[in-house]
């Protein structure tokens, strides 16, 4: 019986370890990209407004402090799982990360600038339209944009896919959810969380 007991002591304690280092497991090639760069990835979505928190009180310092200056690799991996509106906003960021991707950080805020009632479906291809008009490249990216994202099968929808299936891959389930250099960051809403990651992987 005092076997039993202990096979199952040892079974639930495996079960416990398992669980806590999944999150550090599921991204432990994510610390830095091919340039040595600390890699920051943000799971979120366009219509979420926790996401959009981050990026009106987050993003503006973290792109000052690190992302401008080339010291971190940011990427947003758009779960679009708030509708089937949702894709379009991922399949059109995908579309301007791949033609013009120096535009990219200004097209996710300005899909936060428009973003409306999550319950609704408000990205449409005519407010995304006006979204890529409004970027610094000239006619002839915006027209590549625009085909691109509207294109069955294109490079964006399958890179929107991607990020799909990354999100479900790593099982996360919560957005926002942001990592840094593979380690999880608690609170995504507070900057000195950020700083603290970066510092320590710098």
């Amino acid at each position: 019986m005092k076997k039993l007991w202990l096979c199952l002591g040892l079974i639930a304690t495996m079960l416990l370890i398992t669980a806590c280092s999944s999150d550090e497991d599921a991204h432990k090639d994510d610390k830095q990209n091919a340039n040595g760069k600390i890699k920051i990835i943000e799971y979120g979505d366009f219509k979420c407004s926790y996401c959009k928190k981050v990026e009106s009180n987050i993003m503006p310092k973290l792109k000052k402090d690190y992302i401008d200056k080339d010291k971190v690799d940011y990427e947003f991996v758009n779960m679009a799982f708030l509708g089937d509106d949702s894709i379009i906003g991922s399949r059109a960021g995908h579309a301007v990360q791949q033609i013009a991707p120096k535009q990219y950080l200004d097209f996710q805020k300005l899909m936060f600038e428009q973003q409306g009632d999550a319950e609704k479906e408000w990205i449409t291809k005519s407010l995304v339209d006006k979204q890529i008009d409004k970027l610094s490249i000239d006619s002839k990216q915006k027209e590549k944009i625009k085909k691109d994202y509207k294109t069955e099968d294109s490079k964006s929808w399958k890179a929107a896919q991607k990020d799909k299936e990354q999100a479900e891959d790593k099982n996360i389930d919560t957005a926002p959810t942001v990592y840094i250099s593979g380690e999880k960051v608690e609170d995504p809403y507070d900057y000195d969380n950020y700083k603290k990651l970066i510092e320590k992987n710098e």
